[in-house]
């Protein structure tokens, strides 16, 4: 049976075979699933006195991903993790899960089954459930597309228009990490890099930051927040044009792990490139709301986020009134920080 190609079963006995493989998160008892998997729609249950969030993410072979750097288990986790961290950047809970997939004709049917444990993985580790999706040809590339549905309290949302002038800057975690693994797949020359494990799990699964969000949002100290899926630079600049103000960050306050350092000696990266413009790090941009004893709160914050979670908090900036985004350099060289990072549609992105 493990040389069924998808073609040879067709789309309903896939179905069945991936909602067999999903396990647990694809059955919804407890989990507020009415009716999940096996209808025209899932019929689900709210939390009351919360708001409904609604997230998408598609990836694209030969855009997104290389499946010569994944293996299928691996690519699952990933789409589920950036769905995912597009929930905890908003302050939310995750609940729901719908996945649809342009599969190539010839794809071999366990290669499918393995993509839906890696999703049905992580799902488990957050209490997410995969309650629909759909399935379609798409001949020439694999093509992964989830919906994520999630729920946040009413008075616990985080936008991107929170930030406010005085606001500390802070992230989550290493920047940087993701990019450097994705260098290190990259090099034909093979580098001995210290850390190289560290930095590919950082690029093929990385860690949605679901539990750090909600030690945020509790602290109640939470101005603005936002996900680095497409760089540091580009995710200030979002917050920074939707809170009508600007931002000043220092580049030796940045959180470059060891492995990132050592990798970019080795292959000759500046670092701060991959932290400033490489993206997929999933780590957490949040402004933090000043007032009196401000920094006592951001300590005991730091604190409380690394007891409960293992996960350190960096203030790298401050939020200021003059539009635009500055990064200042050892001997307090400033320059302006254009909004570059991965852009979907721009020629040889």
């Amino acid at each position: 049976m493990g040389d069924l190609r998808v073609r040879d079963i067709g789309e309903f006995a896939l179905i069945d075979r991936l909602a067999e493989a999903l396990g647990p998160v694809g059955l919804g008892a407890g989990y507020g699933v009415i009716r999940g998997i096996g209808d025209d729609a899932a019929v689900l249950q709210q939390t009351p006195g919360t708001r409904l969030l609604a997230s998408c993410d598609m990836l694209v072979e030969g855009l997104h991903f290389d499946l010569s750097y994944f293996n299928p288990r691996q690519l699952g986790w990933k789409a589920l993790a950036a769905n995912l961290s597009d929930i905890a950047a908003m302050g939310g809970r995750p609940r729901w899960a719908l996945v649809s997939l342009g599969l190539k004709p010839d794809m071999m049917v366990n290669f499918v089954e393995e993509i839906y444990a890696g999703i049905a993985e992580l799902a488990m580790e957050h209490s997410v459930v995969v309650v629909g999706g759909d399935t379609c040809s798409s001949p020439e590339r694999l093509i992964i597309d989830i919906c994520i549905l999630g729920e946040a309290y009413r008075t616990k949302v985080a936008y991107r228009s929170g930030a406010q002038d005085g606001d500390m800057i802070l992230v989550t975690g290493w920047l940087g990490s993701s990019a450097a693994g994705l260098a290190c797949l990259r090099d034909e020359k093979g580098a001995a890099v210290s850390g190289r494990e560290e930095l590919l799990q950082a690029h093929l699964t990385p860690v949605p930051r679901v539990k750090e969000a909600a030690y945020l949002m509790n602290s109640g100290l939470v101005g603005a927040m936002n996900d680095i899926s497409d760089g540091l630079a580009t995710e200030l600049h979002e917050i920074t044009q939707a809170s009508g103000c600007g931002a000043r960050i220092w580049a030796d306050r940045l959180p470059l792990s060891p492995a990132v350092r050592d990798a970019a000696g080795q292959l000759g990266v500046d670092p701060l490139e991959w932290a400033l413009y490489g993206g997929e790090d999933y780590e957490l941009l949040v402004t933090a709301t000043g007032g009196k004893n401000s920094p006592l709160k951001l300590r005991r914050l730091s604190r409380s986020l690394k007891t409960g979670t293992g996960i350190f908090l960096s203030a790298i900036g401050r939020i200021v009134s003059p539009p635009g985004v500055e990064i200042v350099y050892p001997g307090e060289r400033v320059e302006t920080l254009p909004p570059a990072g991965y852009n979907h549609f721009k020629r040889g992105s």
